[in-house]
């Protein structure tokens, strides 16, 4: 039995994780670690008679080491898939039908070990993630699809409590809890019992983070709280502000979504996947690998999105992600302004330097760069309300020293910056160099600011289309590299604000350019008349 347990904890994590090489192979299947040994001498012994051809073509091994390698069929249906993902699109029905064959097999015994679980399952859920049972799974604010699917598939794994960051959810969260899944909305954090609130025993549960770490990101009242924290599911790097008084469990892995950790704690913990949970994952990996054809797409990414496919019914995951990216474009759009460059934008500190980044991503980025003047007068006041301190002077040390907001078109996996003001752009021109500067929209007669050109404000950085991958690293490389401009940090004593900076804060404090909900109640919408002649005008 120890020797059987000790194979079965080496056989499914060595064959998921990332190679320390550039080879490629096919992650996420299924050690058969409960192979029973009688059906495994039968099968080499089968193989041995064929001249090494197992079932339906398949070679099997004839031996039995301490390695993946004993796992017999299932290693070759590694070895072929990984053959087969050398040459491999990454879209969605190519690996579908590129793991078809592993799919059905491996989806089969994954049937098979929910109603006959094997030691190696009974030890993990007994031992290693026992003190997940009953906590609350909760995603990062500025929520996604990754965020909130993570932490419902992991409650419904581990008996927990799902719960939202915030209130509102985009337009292809709601599409696919509604019509894709059928899975309720999750509850607010803050106003669930046991979770933002004290239950009926005047207690609170314990907190398991799902996709982020930063405690920029958490909900704000847990970031308060941190001591809660007893668990970490994640695909992001470990932030610098992530500590604990006490061991946590913790589950970072490499991959292009979290959901696709959550898939493989399903398969290594024997537990059964629903049609909905399968549907929700799926949804959740397409998303935030862009149908698998983000440069953050791995082969664990690829075979959890045929596997889920295969369990949730679904024949074309390519038809739902396109779905999906529409109804997230028509939200994104319907959004406003203020909403678009604050809804998925994340906070990072490089070398003291402090940098917004903000991302959209759209099917078409026409009728988001037909309102790029508006856009990139909110980058500008993005940056000034990060040193709000609630009704008080404005603090200028919290403000950030650049505001980017990256429009990465879905559909032709290439991506724009905005570039809002001379600061964004001395550092965009060395983080991209030679990417293309044009002005941002057509028709745009002054530029934001005296530090930077009109043909200076649009940066088409090509092929990038990865915040986590792609934007950051660069970006950070270029600050970590020395960097320098015309304005010192604004942590510096020696800070200087430029023309529009100054006029911008004036503006903010005399409370000129307010934000309101709509007439309609769609969007929040803020008064620019006064705001836009400091930034394009130099005027007040």
């Amino acid at each position: 039995l120890f020797s059987r347990l000790c194979r079965f904890s080496l056989s499914f994590s060595a064959l998921m994780a990332d190679p320390p090489d550039n080879n490629a192979y096919a992650s996420a299947s299924l050690a058969d670690a409960s192979l029973a040994d009688a059906s495994l001498a039968a099968a080499a012994a089968a193989s041995s008679a064929t001249g090494g051809a197992g079932i339906e073509g398949w070679p099997l091994s004839s031996t039995r080491p301490l390695s993946a390698k004993s796992w017999g069929s299932f290693t070759n249906l590694l070895e072929t898939a990984t053959a087969i993902s050398q040459t491999m699109p990454s879209d969605a029905m190519k690996a579908m039908d590129d793991y078809r064959i592993a799919v059905e097999r491996i989806a089969q015994k994954i049937v098979e070990r929910t109603a006959d679980p094997t030691e190696g399952a009974f030890i993990e859920e007994t031992f290693a993630y026992k003190r997940l049972k009953g906590v609350c799974f909760v995603g990062h604010v500025k929520t996604d699809l990754d965020s909130v699917a993570g932490a419902i598939g992991a409650a419904n794994l581990f008996d927990g409590l799902a719960c939202r960051s915030e209130d509102n959810l985009n337009g292809e969260i709601t599409y696919v809890l509604n019509e894709v899944a059928n899975v309720e909305v999750p509850p607010l954090f803050d106003d669930t019992a046991g979770a933002g609130l004290p239950d009926e025993n005047g207690e609170k549960r314990n907190v398991c983070l799902v996709d982020h770490n930063e405690p920029k990101q958490m909900v704000p009242s847990l970031a308060s709280d941190m001591g809660r924290i007893i668990g970490c599911i994640d695909h992001h790097a470990l932030s610098e502000g992530f500590a604990s008084s006490k061991p946590l469990l913790i589950d970072i892995r490499p991959w292009g979504s979290m959901s696709t950790i959550i898939t493989h704690l399903y398969i290594r913990l024997s537990s059964p996947i629903s049609k909905s949970i399968a549907r929700l994952l799926m949804c959740a990996i397409l998303s935030d690998t862009l149908a698998l054809r983000s440069v953050t797409t791995t082969d664990a990414d690829r075979f959890a999105v045929a596997m889920l496919a295969k369990l949730g019914e679904i024949e074309s995951p390519d038809t739902v992600a396109k779905q999906m990216f529409k109804n997230k474009t028509r939200w994104i759009c319907n959004l406003g302004p203020y909403a678009m460059v604050r809804g998925d934008q994340k906070d990072f500190t490089v070398e003291g330097w402090k940098m917004g980044i903000a991302v959209l991503e759209v099917t078409d980025t026409t009728p988001v760069l037909a309102i790029a003047d508006k856009l990139l007068l909110e980058l500008r006041i993005l940056k000034k309300e990060k040193g709000d301190r609630r009704g008080k002077e404005n603090d200028v040390t919290a403000q950030l020293d650049f505001a980017f907001l990256f429009v990465v078109d879905v559909v032709k996996q290439c991506s724009v910056l905005l570039v809002c003001g001379g600061r964004e752009y001395a550092l965009a021109s060395k983080a991209f160099p030679g990417c293309e500067f044009h002005v941002a929209k057509e028709g745009m007669g002054k530029a934001p600011g005296t530090t930077i050109a009109l043909n200076q404000t649009l940066c088409d950085v090509g092929s990038l289309v990865s915040r986590k991958a792609q934007f950051v690293p660069a970006l950070s490389q270029a600050l970590a590299s020395n960097f320098t401009c015309h304005r010192t940090r604004v942590t510096d004593p020696s800070y200087k604000q430029g023309t529009s900076g100054a006029l911008l804060d004036r503006v903010l404090s005399n409370r000129q350019a307010e934000v309101r909900v709509s007439l309609d109640g769609q969007q929040l919408e803020r008064d620019v008349r006064v705001a836009e002649s400091a930034l394009y005008d130099q005027k007040w």
